[in-house]
């Protein structure tokens, strides 16, 4: 009986196959287009030549000394008396065995012309490259007994802003100085330094 159930089963099974099948709609032939490619031709993009020319004027001066006057002990000789029986010595005055205090400067001092150890020259602003802007600035820096740039102003415009903020902002950044020297000592000092912009 078993066998007959098992029968039944797989007969009613094989007569559902049929009615879940879908058949697969054929897809109706693509119509053949004619493509044609266009080609645009675009421009290369202009090329600006960048040129910066920066030679600043580095005059070697030699670092002045100030002399310092050291005072000499001065000794006077014994007395000599004629009538006297002995005759007693001077006492020699008294002598500092140390030099002369020297004053500390009380503020920076004008160097004039600074001494460079490092001057990059700037990236020329490219605001200022397109409408041909050209000049040279002149800074005034205040340069640390470190030889870093402290302060750096605008004492004359290139007549440009581009420029002029280009300047003060790679020498604030990236120069270095030799330090201004005052009675052996390292101290601040300010300069003028000329910073060069040219298309040429």
């Amino acid at each position: 009986m078993s066998t007959a159930v098992a029968l039944h089963l797989l007969a009613g099974g094989l007569l559902l196959i049929p009615l879940s099948y879908r058949a697969i709609p054929q897809q109706p032939a693509p119509k053949e287009r004619w493509v044609m490619p266009i080609t645009i031709e675009t421009p290369p993009p202009p090329v600006f030549p960048i040129e910066v020319k920066f030679k600043p004027k580095a005059t070697h001066t030699p670092p002045t000394t100030v002399p310092v006057q050291v005072q000499t002990p001065v000794i006077s000789e014994p007395a000599v008396v004629d009538n006297a029986t002995f005759a007693l010595p001077a006492v020699p005055e008294a002598v500092s065995d140390s030099a002369p205090a020297i004053a500390a400067p009380s503020g920076p001092v004008e160097a004039g012309q600074l001494q460079y150890l490092s001057s990059p020259a700037p990236s020329y602003p490219v605001a200022a490259l397109r409408a041909g802007q050209q000049g040279t600035v002149l800074l005034r820096v205040l340069v640390g007994t470190d030889g870093r740039p402290a302060e750096v102003s605008v004492q004359t415009s290139s007549g440009h802003r581009a420029l002029d903020l280009a300047a003060r902002s790679q020498v604030l950044r990236n120069w270095r100085f030799q330090p201004a020297m005052q009675n052996g000592q390292a101290v601040q000092a300010y300069g003028l330094v000329p910073v060069s912009f040219s298309l040429n």
